[in-house]
C-alpha cells in the first residue's frame, strides 16, 4: 500500500497535515545535529581549557619556585655581603654610595646613615679617588673586574688596600660598581722591611766586618766599573796598595785582640784620607788595604800615598818589634794607567803590587811608584 504525503492519502488525514509533521521532524533532526556539534565543540573547548589551566598552574608553580629561590639567593648574597671580612660597597656612576657592609662602615668609622646616599669621594680620603685613575671611572665602562692599589693617610702612618672593582647594575637600574677593599698594610710593611733588610744585607756583603771599610768584593766591583768608565773617557785610574809593616810580629807581641784594634784604627785613618767623592779606601785582605783613585795621574796618586803614610805614622801606635820604626807604619805601592778597550784592571793591580814589593825591599815605611 502506498502512502502519499501530498496529493492524497489513505490514512484519513488531510494531505497538508502530513506534510507539516514531516517538515517539523526534519527541523528537529537538524537542530539535534547542530546541538550535537555544539556539544562536541564545547567538549573540545573544555579539554583545551583544562589543558591550558594545567599548563598555567604548572607555570605558576615554577614561577613561585623561582621566586622563592631568588629570594633565598638574595638573602644569601645579603648575608655574604654583610658578613664579608673585607670592606665592600656599591657605588652608582654618579659616585653615590647605595650599600656598604659592616667592614666598610668600620673602615670609615661611620654608621650606615652617614655613608649610604653620600658621594664616595667625600668618605674615603685617598688620592686615587679624585684623579683619572678613580676605580669608579675606570670600571664603569669595563667588562671585567679590575684591581687597583689605594693608600690613605691615617694617624699611625699609611693604610694600603688592593681594591677590586667590578661593574654592575644597581637595584634602581643605574650603572655602578661593587668595590672590595682588601687591607694589605701588614704585607706592605713586611715588604718594606724586607727591602730595607735586603739593602742592609747587600751593604754588609760589601763591608768588612772588622774595619767597616768596603771589602775585597766591593773593590772588585768598583774597579771594574771605573775601568770601563775611564776607558770611555780616556782618563787616568790610579791604585795605591798599602801593607802594615811587620804586622805578624805585632800580633805575636801584643796579641790578636790588640792586632784587631790596630787594624780598626788604621782603617779609620785610611777612610779619612779618601776625601774626594770618587776615592775609595778598601780592606784588600789581612793587613793589606787599597785605594782606588779615579781621574788621578801617577804624580797626584804618589803625593796622596805620602799623605796616607804620614797619617798612619801620626797615629803613633807603638810597635817595638818593627824593624822600620818604633810605631806602626805602612809600605805603599802606587800605579796609574789610562784604561784601554780590551784591557783588564789586573794590569793595574799587578803594577801596584810590584811597586809595593819595591817599597818593602827598599826598607819599608815608604812609597814606591810603578
Amino acid at each position: 500500500m502506498t502512502v502519499r504525503c501530498c496529493g492524497g492519502s489513505t490514512t484519513g488525514l488531510p494531505d497538508n497535515e502530513l506534510c507539516a509533521d514531516a517538515s517539523q521532524i526534519e527541523e528537529l533532526k537538524e537542530r539535534i545535529r547542530r546541538l550535537e556539534e555544539e556539544r562536541n565543540y564545547l567538549r573540545s573547548s573544555c579539554d583545551e581549557l583544562q589543558g591550558s589551566h594545567d599548563i598555567l598552574l604548572e607555570a605558576i608553580g615554577a614561577a613561585n619556585q623561582k621566586q622563592v629561590q631568588a629570594e633565598m639567593l638574595s638573602m644569601e648574597l645579603d648575608q655574604v655581603f654583610s658578613s664579608c671580612a673585607d670592606a665592600m660597597w656599591v657605588v652608582r656612576n654618579d659616585k653615590i654610595v647605595v650599600r656598604a657592609n659592616d667592614a666598610m662602615l668600620n673602615l670609615l668609622g661611620k654608621t650606615s646613615a652617614e655613608v649610604v646616599g653620600r658621594p664616595c669621594n667625600t668618605l674615603l680620603e685617598a688620592p686615587l679617588c679624585n684623579g683619572k685613575s678613580c676605580p669608579l671611572e675606570l670600571s664603569i665602562n669595563s667588562l671585567s673586574a679590575k684591581e687597583y692599589d689605594v693608600s690613605r693617610g691615617i694617624s699611625s702612618g699609611e693604610q694600603h688596600f688592593i681594591v677590586s672593582a667590578a661593574p654592575l647594575v644597581t637595584l634602581d637600574g643605574t650603572p655602578g660598581i661593587v668595590a672590595q677593599f682588601k687591607d694589605i698594610t701588614d704585607r706592605k710593611q713586611a715588604e718594606a722591611a724586607l727591602a730595607k733588610a735586603n739593602i742592609t744585607l747587600a751593604r754588609l756583603a760589601r763591608l768588612d766586618s772588622l774595619t767597616q771599610l768596603p771589602n775585597r768584593r766591593s773593590f772588585d766591583e768598583n774597579i771594574e766599573r771605573e775601568w770601563r768608565r775611564l776607558a770611555r773617557e780616556k782618563q787616568s785610574l790610579s791604585l795605591v796598595l798599602c801593607d802594615i809593616d811587620f804586622f805578624k810580629p805585632y800580633n805575636d807581641t801584643y796579641g790578636h785582640q790588640t792586632g784587631d784594634d790596630c787594624l780598626r784604627q788604621v782603617a779609620q785613618a785610611l777612610g779619612g784620607c779618601a776625601m774626594r767623592a770618587g776615592d775609595l779606601a778598601c780592606r784588600y785582605g789581612g793587613e793589606e788595604f787599597v785605594f782606588l783613585l779615579p781621574n788621578t795621574p801617577l804624580e797626584g796618586a804618589t803625593k796622596f800615598a805620602e799623605r796616607v803614610r804620614h797619617a798612619i805614622e801620626a797615629l803613633a801606635l807603638p810597635h817595638e818589634t818593627s824593624r822600620a820604626a818604633s810605631v806602626v807604619t805602612l809600605s805603599l805601592g802606587v800605579a796609574s794607567q789610562i784604561p784601554g778597550s780590551g784591557t783588564s784592571p789586573e794590569i793595574l793591580i799587578r803594577a801596584a803590587d810590584e811597586a809595593l814589593y819595591q817599597a818593602k825591599e827598599a826598607g819599608r815605611n815608604q812609597v814606591a811608584a810603578s
